[in-house]
């Protein structure tokens, strides 16, 4: 896994990204749901995690779980329509995941989508790059 360092935070070349800061990773039909390096940095020390559990319906656009840290409370979004197949219940117990490792063991759910074509709507990793600069320039300019 490499990914080169235009920004301060890591971006992976493997997913896609939505704007809202989240990844996609798609295998087959499933599709892994987490957030990036730039959410969990935002966000500080991540202490609670609340995900939908195995069967529920995603709404496209519409919250299905949210993030706490000790600075704010941050909702989760669904990229697609669909239905959660998992959710990362490792996380209840150990929401610094999301810290350590958001690309990796701190997976938000698993879920199988209604329609594929939604991923035509994110960017790729070379995109949200540019994206993260933007705000890093912003930032900081």
């Amino acid at each position: 896994m490499h990914s080169s360092q235009t920004s301060r935070w890591q971006v992976l070349d493997d997913r896609a990204y939505d704007e809202r800061h989240q990844w996609i990773l798609t295998s087959d039909t499933l599709y892994t749901v987490g957030v990036t390096d730039y959410t969990q940095d935002t966000a500080g020390e991540i202490l609670y995690v609340s995900l939908p559990g195995p069967g529920d319906t995603l709404v496209a656009g519409q919250p299905f779980g949210s993030i706490e840290s000790g600075k704010w409370v941050g909702q989760l979004y669904a990229p697609a329509a669909g239905t959660v197949i998992a959710a990362n219940d490792r996380l209840k117990e150990q929401p610094e995941l999301l810290n350590r490792d958001p690309y990796g063991a701190g997976w938000l759910i698993k879920f199988v989508a209604d329609a594929p074509d939604f991923v035509r709507d994110l960017h790729d990793a070379q995109t949200y790059r540019s994206q993260l600069q933007q705000l890093d320039e912003d930032h900081h300019g």
